[in-house]
């Protein structure tokens, strides 16, 4: 059985291209996404990125200090996301059910966290993931992510 993997860290954005605010819990809508979150309402409900991923891409470049704060996720997991395999997933993060629909392209934004990191992310779907919010509620720093259904239940 692989190790629980919890809730590291919390952010949101309030507006498009805006800086990440911190938070210790995120409270979150069925069919709309983070509240206060510029993304409510649209395709994506919450992005998840996982520390090991991180890691391996910051690796990649040579460097240990690249803060994950520069993924500008609202969720960071500890492990691993396993390449993507949660795609197609239901997962529960906290009090929170959500369907993972597709793995996190990362863009050219990523390279202000470290140069090089766009590309590096991109290798084993280490950019993370996304997925819409089916039952709504609070996600926790310490909460467990859980994998309810699909391929990678466990």
């Amino acid at each position: 059985m692989p190790p629980a993997r919890r809730v590291l860290s919390l952010w949101r954005r309030a507006e498009p291209g805006g800086p990440m605010i911190p938070a210790t819990t995120l409270e979150t809508v069925a069919g709309a996404g983070v509240v206060g979150d510029h993304t409510l309402g649209r395709m994506r409900h919450l992005t998840i990125v996982f520390e090991d991923d991180w890691r391996a891409a910051a690796a990649d470049l040579g460097r240990d200090d690249v803060d994950p704060v520069g993924r500008r996720a609202n969720v960071l997991v500890s492990g691993t996301g396993d390449g993507g395999a949660l795609v197609g997933s239901t997962i529960r993060v906290g009090a929170v059910v959500v369907e993972v629909k597709g793995v996190t392209a990362p863009c050219p934004v990523m390279d202000r966290a470290a140069q090089g990191m766009q590309e590096t992310l991109k290798s084993d779907a280490r950019g993370g993931v996304w997925g819409r919010i089916v039952a709504g509620g609070a996600i926790r720093v310490g909460d467990a992510l859980t994998v309810e259904s699909g391929a990678s239940a466990r």
